[in-house]
């Protein structure tokens, strides 16, 4: 049997440096806190493409179903809200349409399908971007607020928590950051962000605008509201983030919230169709309602004195006087306890739906 023998390169000192310098990155890669890689997402979901930024301008013309990936959820799950575009054949403006910062304001979603269902890429001049679900955690839980996990669980109102923050904030904030930076603010033109009353109350079709920028008027009266309050805005809120950045928005008030009205969302649809004619996004007439909205500038509500079961004596959008009798409180046995009267003119802009109300519950609210 012959042998062969195997030539090799002797091991000099520079191997084992190699070695120990590979283990040294190997351990530093490995170290919690020391480096930080985002895990990698998915390219769909449900055969729906998944985004971490929006950039309309590399997209066809005609519409565009996407996730877009907003944060993670504790469990390490991202959390994906719902975008759809509707680019147009020819150029435009950017109109954004954004629902449910509030979790429990459901109506604007279904404005937002409605409108998505009719408009026709070849008759659309410019862009629609449309959010029918901007507070995932807050829709999950039935809640009003952005719900976390951190620290046994947590509640902030997201509508006021814009611009946010892209780095070094809180949940809440950053979940904000996220949307504001890589979704809302790119490319935005104007934009109305759709609301609800919050459980246990309703609005009217009400829009809030901030009459010192003169597109945000405009667009107020083509929304064909029944009210409108001239508002100076509030630090955090979308349509008030928006206004200190020069673009033009409003706050849209569809009714009540956890559940669909029909007629509301019918006059919603037809009030967005009004105003993208108004901004040159449709081809058509505006619209004029034969009866104008009315316009206040602040409110007052009456609270319930104490616990009660409250009947009320007026409607949404009804015209009140000074003095008049509008709500009446009464104990579990049917007994009168309170009565409460308007301490002005004005209209009804909301009213209690539930009528079980506790001590400093609103009952009306009036604007003058």
């Amino acid at each position: 049997m012959t042998s062969v023998q195997q030539k090799t390169r002797p091991r000099g000192p520079w191997l084992g440096a190699f070695l120990l310098a590979f283990l040294v990155m190997a351990i530093m890669a490995a170290a919690p806190g020391d480096s930080f890689a985002e895990p990698r997402l998915p390219d769909r979901v449900g055969g729906v493409p998944v985004i971490d930024a929006l950039d309309t301008d590399k997209l066809s013309v005609g519409r565009h179903d996407f996730y877009f990936a907003a944060g993670w959820r504790n469990s390490g799950q991202p959390i994906y809200v719902p975008v759809i575009v509707i680019k147009g054949a020819h150029p435009g403006k950017r109109l954004l349409l954004t629902a449910a910062v509030h979790g429990d304001e459901l109506n604007g979603i279904r404005v937002i399908h409605r409108l998505a269902a009719v408009l026709k890429p070849d008759q659309l001049h410019g862009t629609i971007v449309a959010v029918p679900g901007l507070n995932q955690p807050g829709m999950n839980a039935n809640s009003r607020y952005y719900v976390g996990a951190s620290g046994g669980g947590f509640q902030a109102d997201l509508n006021r928590e814009f611009p946010g923050a892209t780095e070094g904030g809180g949940t809440a904030e950053l979940y904000a950051g996220k949307l504001w930076s890589h979704l809302l603010r790119v490319g935005t033109d104007l934009a109305v962000d759709l609301h609800t009353q919050t459980q246990g109350s309703a609005y009217p079709l009400f829009v809030f605008a901030d009459f010192t920028n003169p597109t945000a008027r405009a667009m107020a009266f083509a929304l064909m509201p029944d009210i409108i309050k001239n508002d100076p805005g509030e630090k955090g809120t979308l349509e008030t983030t928006f206004i200190e950045e020069g673009i033009p928005a409003v706050t849209f008030e569809i009714g009540a919230p956890k559940q669909f009205q029909v007629h509301k969302i019918d006059r919603a649809v037809a009030g967005l169709e009004n105003l993208m004619v108004q901004q040159g996004l449709l081809k058509g007439t505006v619209d004029t309602p034969k009866v104008p909205p009315f316009v206040g500038t602040s409110y007052t509500n009456i609270y319930a004195g104490v616990g009660g079961i409250a009947v009320l004596h007026v409607g949404l959008n009804d015209k009140v006087e000074k003095d008049q009798l509008v709500a009446t409180l009464y104990d579990p046995f049917g007994h009168e306890i309170e009565r409460y009267y308007a301490p002005h003119d004005g209209r009804v802009l909301a009213i209690a739906t539930d009528p079980l109300r506790e001590a400093g519950a609103m009952l009306v609210r009036i604007l003058h």
